[in-house]
């Protein structure tokens, strides 16, 4: 008789839900960068942030893929990173705010990882932005125009709430977390 070696394991050793993945989406300025690390502590898993993923890939920032090259080829980068991102079993992936938007990117999400939507207001977004990006031009191009920012924000909520998990992010991001992981773990 064969032993099956993830018997021996804590529910939070073994995939959450079922996946191998916990992908962290949402609105720029959500949180996903700074609830990612700290799920990932509590889960005993590892991080990775798409966007840093990009610049490593690309060797320039988001803003420079943007001026350069358009929103385009941003977001072929986005995809192709992804796809290896997906490899790396038990990790909380911080997807950048329009990856889950691409239909493409929502399966490869949907293969391998349970989806998590970190719900914020659109001034609670505004004002972290403006908050953590003070002074630094360029951080985040889309927000560049306040009014296309909203729409946006508008567009990209119906496509959020397709995520398995919805959370209310506008807690401390500990808070944040530790909802996540209560979820994670019903």
């Amino acid at each position: 008789m064969r032993l099956d070696a993830a018997a021996h394991l804590t529910p939070m050793e073994r995939d959450v839900r079922g996946k191998q993945q916990v992908h962290l989406v949402g609105f720029m300025g959500c949180g996903k960068s700074t609830v990612g690390p700290l799920l990932a502590r509590r889960l005993l898993w590892n991080f990775l942030d798409l966007d840093a993923l990009v610049v490593r890939h690309a060797g320039r920032s988001i803003a420079e893929v943007f001026e350069d090259e358009g929103e385009r080829k941003f977001r072929q980068i986005e995809t192709f990173v992804l796809r290896q991102a997906i490899q790396k079993p038990r990790t909380v992936v911080a997807l950048g705010g329009g990856a889950h938007v691409a239909p493409e990117n929502r399966e490869l999400s949907a293969q391998t990882a349970t989806s998590v939507w970190l719900r914020c207001d659109f001034s609670e977004l505004r004002h972290r932005v403006d908050t953590v990006d003070a002074g630094v031009q360029g951080v985040r191009p889309l927000w560049a125009d306040l009014e296309a920012a909203r729409t946006l924000f508008e567009q990209r909520g119906a496509i959020y709430a397709q995520a398995d998990l919805i959370v209310e992010a506008e807690a401390r991001p500990d808070e944040v977390a530790a909802s996540i992981e209560t979820l994670l773990r019903a």
